[in-house]
């Protein structure tokens, strides 16, 4: 147990100081990290360790986390409303993923250039719910996703990469990194027939010279797999394929991300 938790303090260590450049960067001070922090171990604690068959109680959410019981009461009893699952940010990624997968919109796995009034409208109804064209349009453009000339629309971006939009930008942030720390979390605590797929390739004594290569291959590479899987996924969904039948709503996916980082001489 020791030896385990020297582990997660050691990766805890090296997670929290990119974290805490981006929180310093944006305004976000330690007391405003903390409350944050505080309310995210007494809503975890009492929603994901009650003793099976027993309400979970203030008591135990404060033994479990350090938490006065009091403190506790008051977070619980203040619940802060959480952002809705679903948003324009998803209607745009769904629309644009719609656009290059569906081949009445798309040729090659590439999107078409589509007219506004007739085949981007057609886009929209059969993709993007109740949401109107026009409304689409203006979410797509104000995020730098689509360029429009005369009654034409062509798709700029090969995913859903707000550039315009800081407040998207960092949304996705939220969404993503939750996504991989869940994922982390999940494959920590289950047996190795359970664990979710989880890997990455990294090489540590890369001269600088190759840096801008390696990016734009991985870049090419990545984007070819992101679409074929994309195509598949909307086989599967019930949004893009009415057809798929099933019980429950899930939501499931595939993230990538390139880094890159400047180490020491000599450093091994």
């Amino acid at each position: 147990m020791e030896n385990k938790q020297s582990a997660i303090t050691a990766a805890l260590s090296k997670l929290l100081k990119p974290l805490a450049r981006l929180l310093l960067r944006n305004g976000i001070a330690y007391a405003d990290f903390t409350a944050l922090a505080k309310r995210a171990y007494v809503e975890v604690a009492n929603e994901d360790f009650a003793v099976p068959g027993r309400k979970q109680s203030s008591s135990r959410v404060s033994v479990l986390t350090g938490i006065h019981r009091h403190e506790v009461a008051r977070i619980l009893k203040h619940p802060i409303e959480a952002a809705p699952a679903i948003g324009h940010r998803n209607r745009a990624a769904q629309i644009i993923g719609a656009w290059q997968s569906d081949i009445k919109f798309s040729k090659n796995g590439s999107a078409r250039q589509l007219t506004i009034d007739g085949e981007f409208a057609e886009l929209v109804a059969a993709h993007g719910g109740d949401v109107t064209p026009r409304a689409v349009l203006d979410e797509l453009m104000r995020v730098g996703a689509v360029q429009c000339t005369d009654n034409k629309v062509d798709l700029l971006v090969e995913a859903f990469i707000p550039l315009g939009s800081m407040e998207d930008l960092q949304y996705i942030l939220g969404d993503c990194t939750a996504d991989l720390l869940e994922t982390l979390d999940h494959n920590l605590s289950s047996e190795e027939h359970e664990r979710r797929l989880q890997l990455s390739v990294v090489y540590n004594n890369l001269p600088d010279e190759t840096l801008e290569y390696i990016e734009l291959a991985s870049r090419e590479k990545a984007m070819t797999f992101m679409n074929d899987l994309n195509r598949f996924f909307a086989t599967q969904d019930r949004d893009s394929n009415p057809k798929v039948e099933g019980s429950g709503r899930n939501r499931a996916g595939l993230g990538l991300y390139f880094f890159k980082q400047r180490l020491d001489q000599d450093e091994s």
